[in-house]
């Protein structure tokens, strides 16, 4: 009998008919086996029970038995926690099962087959919750079946046979996600849905977290009060087994909303002035949450999510510090002891100038890092900090309302990156929370699954995983036979998103004069459209509405707005020119702004029968500050009548001296004490970069380190300028910075500092801020290329993720020469080079790669 293997990330599942006596019958010719759990076990764990009969009955059509007994039975399947569950403890009692392994750790479990029965011992509340829903995935029960209407494959028969399974404990203690910027999407449609933020859509969302392998959620904050909006949205989340906390600038388990609808009865948001009231404030938020488990947000910003006070920071960090002492006599007066409860303590925006000032907060607090808002992790874990009994963690963004600018519409953060930072996070010991910002949950559905699945073991994803994982992914919810056309269209849009996102677009990024780069950059994304477009004619019916959530809509519409702009770019070119073709441009773009209204109407009105209505509301067209415009807005286009058209005239080829070559196109690598360049697959722009095997390793002293060298061919003596493309590595490490060495051949070692005075909000326009060199010709004039009243082209090296390092030396010979990179610090990642960068032709991604190396 052929039976058919599916690969799960902790087991393996056979589906098939014949059964041998190592197996378990999960369910067959219209029977299935009962599920046993006993009433006195968590009532999370009841309810998981309950959910995986109801899974059963997805896939067979056959609703199972569930019992609430304290005797156990064979053939069945037994779900209990140790030290809690009758059943479990008997089984252990009579040495059936060995749960040495998991018992007293944290979310660990055991499957296994014993007498018959298929048994599932949890060391915890959650980790029996997680071994129930891994059966449910096993089966072929997504985790997003509801979230992203993933259809149930039916099967006739299901067959457990994997044997002894032990799921060792997370490798990150805290996994969760934040709900925010949830205005007007998400607060809408929750309305339209459910009536309002109430427990119809948090249940829901607890049992998402769940079957990630979550724990952890702070809750939509913007216009809702989680605790008091409906009073059972605490209290199920600790019945289903999430961990509730707030968001970094809601201290206490209040919500900032608590405290505007009580201004004036709590007083002013100044605990310099207003120490007493604030303190109840607190200490009532603290009390009517105490009997559940939460991880309590310590510290204080201003009213707003905005920096504290009007004082310098010397008088904040003494207001501070005064607001800790408060905040942890308050713990202490309702636990017993101030570390009694987990708390953090959230280092974002102004906090990080109070930490590396000096200012710092108890042992048993966890330090919680923050990113740059656009997926750049600003801090390492500092070596002082990493034996502290709270650990550290990090707070990240996969979607972001603010500054640097807004990044909300669709899924920007393609996995390797999303690898690449996390596992500089993780290694350098910030593993004790990871909190996402992931905005309206949805469209951010596969980097939510992957920063889930990664949290649970990092070291299990090494560069050039992340494919697979999309594949695994896209095979579980469309099939073996659709999965790698799926696979491309994940991992390709978000990537290519990554080059502009749509919130920081504006014409003139791509350059319609050299190497065709804007018809180039419009073409890939047509090719993807066409892609998506040509698939959905073969997704069958019932995977049409998960098929248009999770892959066409965010490719098509994604490929719509990018090709809008390099229209607007081309018809200013053309139209300067007095050329009709600009008015095609004009055309086309105006077809596809209809055509991404109507992506988008049918998203809120059509999709899963209007299950949808309000989620996709976010305005993605027409930026002019960080902040979401009151509508999407076509760029401005000129139209060029008969009476004033001149000849049209073939744009000349590009002529350049610029021998670009991608970081990974070495000629040779060599390793030292124990570090090596290597390839990170698909990251950054192209086909990939080059960054180190240890993130974590000591600095190498200046020359010694791991080494990357380039043949190439310099026609000319003088001066010679390469610029080096880096990934926008944050300032990790203050105060060592970022360093790289570089040399030509065998003379001096140079040394470049890639964070030493750069700034990482918005830049105003400058020609040292459009490209590599202050020599580019300026913009044209309002009119023309700044179109519609742009002034500003938004570049910098977060919006362009990537910075350019510019290095001269002086060459005596034409002919073969060797550029060499040496590692100095170990988290700078290397994406190209480019040699003889000629600043009068300016183009967003630098000239096509001439290759002149080999490996």
């Amino acid at each position: 009998m052929i039976k058919k293997i599916i690969l799960s990330l902790f087991g393996v599942l056979l589906v098939g008919h014949a059964v041998a006596q190592s197996e378990f019958c999960i369910a067959r010719q219209g029977t299935a086996a009962p599920i046993i759990v006993d009433d006195a076990d968590w009532k999370g764990v009841v309810r998981a029970a309950n959910d995986l009969g109801d899974d059963v009955r997805k896939v067979t059509g056959v609703s199972p038995k569930i019992i609430k007994s304290r005797k156990s039975a064979k053939h069945a399947i037994i779900a209990g926690t140790i030290g809690k569950s009758r059943l479990i403890n008997g089984l252990i009692a009579k040495k059936k099962i060995d749960v040495s392994q998991v018992r007293g750790q944290w979310e660990s479990y055991l499957i296994d087959v014993v007498d018959g029965s298929l048994v599932i011992a949890g060391s915890d509340k959650r980790g029996t919750i997680y071994g129930i829903y891994e059966i449910s995935r096993q089966i072929g029960v997504s985790p997003w079946y509801w979230w992203a209407d993933v259809p149930v494959q039916h099967r006739s028969s299901l067959i457990y046979q994997q044997g002894r399974v032990v799921q060792p404990s997370p490798k990150v203690k805290y996994r969760g996600i934040f709900i925010n910027d949830e205005w007007p999407s998400f607060g809408e449609w929750t309305t339209n849905k459910f009536g309002g933020q109430n427990s119809k859509v948090y249940t829901r969302m607890f049992e998402l977290l769940l079957r990630l392998k979550a724990n952890y959620l702070w809750p939509a904050m913007w216009n809702s009060m989680f605790n008091e909006d409906d009073p059972l949205n605490p209290a199920l989340a600790d019945e289903y087994g999430i961990v509730m906390g707030t968001s970094h600038h809601e201290p206490m388990m209040r919500a900032h909303k608590e405290y505007t609808s009580r201004r004036k009865e709590v007083g002013p948001w100044d605990y310099a002035i207003n120490k007493q009231r604030l303190d109840q404030f607190f200490r009532d938020g603290l009390e009517r949450n105490k009997a559940y488990e939460n991880l309590v947000t310590i510290g204080m910003r201003g009213d707003g999510d905005v920096a504290m006070g009007k004082g310098d920071d010397a008088d904040n960090i003494k207001t501070l510090g005064q607001v800790i002492k408060g905040q942890r006599q308050i713990i202490k007066d309702i636990y017993g002891r101030p570390d009694a409860v987990p708390q953090l303590w959230a280092i974002f925006t102004e906090v990080q100038r109070y930490y590396d000032a000096g200012f710092n907060v108890p042992d048993d607090v966890t330090l919680l890092f923050c990113d740059n808002n656009w997926g750049y992790v600003r801090r390492t874990g500092p070596e002082s900090e990493r034996q502290r009994k709270g650990g550290m963690g990090l707070y990240y963004h996969i979607d972001m309302n603010g500054g640097p600018w807004n990044d909300r519409w669709v899924n920007t953060s393609p996995i390797p990156k999303l690898r690449e930072q996390l596992n500089l996070a993780y290694q350098s010991g910030l593993d004790r929370i990871w909190i996402i910002n992931v905005g309206d949950l949805k469209p951010k559905e596969l980097p939510i699954d992957f920063i889930m699945h990664y949290a649970w073991n990092p070291d299990a994803v090494q560069p050039g995983d992340e494919r697979g994982y999309v594949h695994q992914w896209a095979a579980s919810i469309f099939g073996d036979d659709l999965a790698e056309e799926v696979t491309d269209i994940l991992v390709k849009y978000p990537k290519y998103n990554l080059w502009r996102k749509a919130e920081v677009q504006v014409p003139g990024i791509f350059s319609a004069d050299h190497w065709n780069e804007a018809e180039r950059v419009t073409l890939m994304w047509r090719q993807l459209a066409e892609q998506a477009e040509a698939l959905r004619l073969r997704v069958p019916a019932e995977m049409q509405d998960a098929y248009y959530q999770l892959v066409y809509y965010p490719a098509v519409a994604s490929a719509g707005v990018a090709e809008i702009y390099n229209c607007a770019t081309m018809n200013s070119y053309y139209a300067q020119r007095g050329d009709m073709r600009a008015n095609a441009y004009a055309d086309r773009a105006k077809q596809l702004y209809v055509k991404d209204s109507l992506l988008t109407a049918y998203y809120n009105q059509q999709l899963a029968g209007g299950k949808w209505q309000g989620m996709m509301q976010d305005k993605h067209m027409g930026y002019r500050e960080w902040f979401m415009p009151q509508s999407n807005e076509l760029p401005h286009f000129t139209y060029v009548s008969a009476d004033d058209a001149q000849p049209s005239v073939a744009t000349p080829p590009t002529v350049s001296d610029e021998y670009a070559i991608e970081a990974i196109h070495y000629s040779r690598i060599t390793a030292a004490d124990g570090v090596t360049w290597r390839l990170l697959p698909d990251l950054g722009r192209k086909e990939g970069c080059m960054g180190a095997s240890n993130v974590t390793a000591a600095s190498a002293p200046v020359g010694s380190g791991a080494r990357l060298e380039y043949d190439i061919d310099v026609d000319k003596t003088g001066l010679l300028k390469v610029a080096i493309g880096i990934l926008p590595t944050q300032d990790v490490n203050p105060e060592r910075g970022l360093r790289l060495a570089v040399q030509l051949d065998n003379d001096s070692i140079q040394v470049l500092d890639a964070r030493r005075g750069l700034v990482d909000t918005f830049l105003e326009y400058t020609p040292d801020n459009l490209a590599r060199s202050s020599k580019l010709k300026p913009l044209p004039a309002p009119g023309t290329m700044a179109l519609n009243g742009y002034r500003k082209l938004r570049r910098n090296e977060v919006f362009d993720n990537i910075r350019w390092l510019d290095v001269t030396f002086k060459v005596a010979s034409k002919g073969k020469h060797i550029f060499k990179l040496i590692m100095v610090d170990p988290e700078l990642v290397i994406e190209r080079l480019i040699v003889n960068p000629d600043d009068s032709c300016y183009s967003y991604f630098g000239s096509p790669e001439k290759i002149l190396t080999k490996r």
